[in-house]
């Protein structure tokens, strides 16, 4: 970044708002997804991305060009998800800080490319479900439905949902894993 502005914060440069963009654009998935992991409401993932996008580019000038932005990002975003859940999160129902930790660890440690390699399997996974299905699982994770409405809707116990949601999410990890270890062959 270059000159101070009179309020004393880095004024950038073309250069460094270009860098930046590709870098956020890059790593889009990769924040989104961990975030969205940690707080399982699509609208919250995406106002925590956009603060998070905030603070990256608000200290994008400590960023040191040629590091994993990635892991970067994901610190920040660990951070602002922290400090959503302590003041906003309460009264919901959330992992503890010991698991949210466990699961940003593990997606820090997936190289990018496994992550997107995962989530185009998932893709395709996904659309060998049986039309029944993929309805069903998109009501129940698209974030705007809750399983007790959509277990009501379906004539369906709560459990008898979780049940069927468990069938089909072991469905989706075997067809991934296949997927996967063909693309290792």
């Amino acid at each position: 970044m270059a000159n101070d502005n009179p309020q004393g914060e880095p004024i950038p440069t073309r250069e460094s708002a270009e860098e930046f963009t590709n870098l956020l654009t890059a790593n889009h998935g990769r924040i989104f997804g961990a975030i969205y992991s940690l707080v399982l409401n699509r609208a919250d993932a995406e106002d925590l991305y956009q603060q998070t996008a905030l603070v990256l580019w608000k200290k994008f000038d400590q960023f040191e060009l040629g590091s994993d932005f990635g892991s970067w990002a994901l610190k920040v975003a660990r951070l602002t998800v922290y400090n959503f859940i302590r003041t906003k999160g309460r009264g919901r129902v959330f992992f503890s800080e010991t698991l949210l930790e466990t699961i940003l660890e593990s997606q820090e440690a997936q190289a990018p490319q496994e992550i997107l390699a995962r989530r185009d399997a998932l893709q395709k996974c996904l659309q060998k479900l049986t039309p029944v299905d993929a309805k069903l699982v998109s009501r129940c994770y698209d974030g705007q439905s809750k399983i007790k409405e959509v277990a009501a809707d379906e004539g369906r116990s709560i459990n008898a949902l979780y049940l069927t949601l468990h069938r089909i999410r072991k469905t989706l990890f075997r067809c991934i894993e296949h997927r996967h270890k063909m693309e290792l062959e």
